[in-house]
């Protein structure tokens, strides 16, 4: 017996399955991205990324597209930009204006935000090093009910001219670079 196949094409109908057939979950969708499910589910949270679909049984459904914009956020993180300031780009390039400009103008400022914390670091790693250094010649002292560590407390006290110290290396160091 031989039978005839008759094929209609609907091309709303064909779309849908092909969407449907290239739908992937959460797990599938994080996999490829290069991320864990709850990073995904986060970014579905704050808005960065959004379900292209659901299953007949409830579960999110992603895309390809899904895929390469979790994999844009991890790139503009690993680049010093926040959250917030990928959200803000893919926004911009949702409503077709370009985000390039932005993003100069953003890494410009998460670069100086960078660079005051790192001063603020050596800084930190200095006193760090001159303690050590002060604490090796002295003695441990004992508890007398009204300090805890004499070796903290009086390197505490420490005058300010310290702080102002670093502060004129940092700003030299600086000017410099």
């Amino acid at each position: 017996m031989c039978s005839t196949r008759v094929e209609t094409r609907c091309p709303g109908v064909d779309a849908a399955l092909r969407r449907r057939r290239n739908a992937m979950r959460l797990i599938e969708c994080a996999r490829q991205a290069g991320v864990s499910a709850d990073t995904l589910r986060h970014y579905l949270r704050v808005g960065l990324v959004e379900a292209d679909g659901r299953t007949e049984n409830g579960y999110r459904t992603f895309s390809e597209r899904s895929v390469a914009r979790v994999r844009f956020i991890r790139g503009a993180l690993a680049l010093g930009f926040t959250l917030r300031d990928a959200g803000e780009l893919v926004e911009m390039g949702q409503r077709g204006e370009l985000p390039c400009p932005r993003a100069r103008t953003l890494l410009d400022q998460r670069l100086a935000e960078q660079g005051r914390q790192l001063d603020a670091a050596m800084r930190l790693h200095r006193r760090m090093q001159r303690a050590v250094a002060d604490w090796k010649r002295r003695p441990d002292g004992v508890p007398d009910g009204h300090s805890v560590c004499g070796l903290i407390e009086g390197f505490a006290q420490e005058p300010a001219s310290a702080a102002r110290r670093d502060r004129r290396a940092s700003a030299r160091r600086r000017s410099e670079g």
